[in-house]
């Protein structure tokens, strides 16, 4: 009896089944090559390409401004920070509060956090060197003493009057331990307009930024500030901070904070698209694997391993 012809359909089926893997094997193994399992939107560079151009957003433009946010981190709230606001609108949290260090400046009576206190003494010095005597009038006043002080100015000048000359208690900047009133040995214009026009106040509104203070309520800013002009008024913010209040022209806290306040939203805002554009991206590579899966879920096993799947 001659031998009958092998069948033939199992051959066929390994065959297609071949073919067919191939088939969905080559264009989705190329795009997952092309895509490497990376989350970036279509049209990114990948870490191979070419370094940015000179127009592209460098990296040291972003360090800063994260550094300038780190600094402002909850101005109105952290009375710690030599870039809190106070004002009668952003009054201390809580009001009565009272700094953990304070020191001597000077070896005065006169009081304020270590930091502040430091750079005092070094403006000082300076004022000195150049042929200045200034001195320390007061510096650091207790939520306790303001309320006294407050109530003596209503009592003199009534209270509309009193709150253009001092602060209501719980809104003043000396509270933080960051500010203090300066004058000359001399006493001569002591807590006056008149400072401005000696040369010990012209030297002070020169130079003050270099050791990180402002002449904290300017003259013909009383809008702003809330308060007459008070060229014997410092307020410490930190050597940066008061050097770029001066390149930049600003002349009041409360415009720099406004734009600190502005840089902070910007940050804000880039990093809730920074983080919706990431999770897009997550999530379309989450659907292409799941398509993949069902497109291949036919395969044999060993064609499902060489897939990647």
């Amino acid at each position: 009896m001659p031998t009958p012809p092998r069948p033939l359909h199992r051959t066929a089926t390994v065959a297609t089944t071949l073919v067919l893997a191939t088939a969905f094997m080559l264009p989705a193994a190329a795009a997952q090559a092309a895509s490497g399992g990376d989350t970036r939107p279509a049209g990114a560079p990948s870490s191979s390409s070419a370094p940015p151009s000179p127009g592209d957003t460098g990296h040291e433009e972003k360090t800063t401004n994260d550094s300038r946010e780190g600094d402002y981190a909850a101005y109105t709230l952290d009375p710690t920070s030599p870039l809190v606001l106070v004002n009668e609108h952003h009054p201390l949290h809580p009001r009565d509060y009272v700094p953990q260090d304070l020191v001597a400046v000077n070896g005065s009576g006169a009081r304020m956090v270590p930091e502040a206190a430091a750079a005092l003494e070094r403006l000082l010095a300076a004022a000195r060197d150049d042929g200045h005597a200034l001195i320390v009038e007061s510096a650091y006043r207790s939520y306790d003493y303001q309320v006294g002080l407050f109530r003596r100015y209503t009592n003199m000048y009534g209270e509309a009057y009193a709150s253009r000359i001092s602060a209501r208690p719980g809104t003043s900047e000396h509270q933080l331990g960051l500010s203090a009133d300066i004058g000359v040995a001399s006493g001569q214009c002591s807590l006056k307009a008149c400072l401005a026009d000696l040369p010990a106040g012209k030297w002070t509104a020169a130079h003050a930024a270099e050791y990180g203070f402002i002449i904290r309520y300017p003259q013909g800013r009383q809008e702003i500030t809330g308060y007459n002009f008070e060229p014997w008024h410092l307020r410490y913010l930190g050597v940066d901070a008061a050097q770029e209040m001066r390149e930049q022209e600003v002349d009041t806290f409360e415009q720099y904070s406004d734009e600190l306040a502005a840089i902070r939203a910007a940050r804000q805002a880039e990093a809730r698209r920074e983080a919706a554009a990431a999770q897009a991206s997550r999530d379309a590579a989450a659907e292409r694997r799941q398509r993949i899966a069902e497109e291949t879920g036919w395969m044999p096993d060993w064609a499902r391993t060489a897939y990647g799947q």
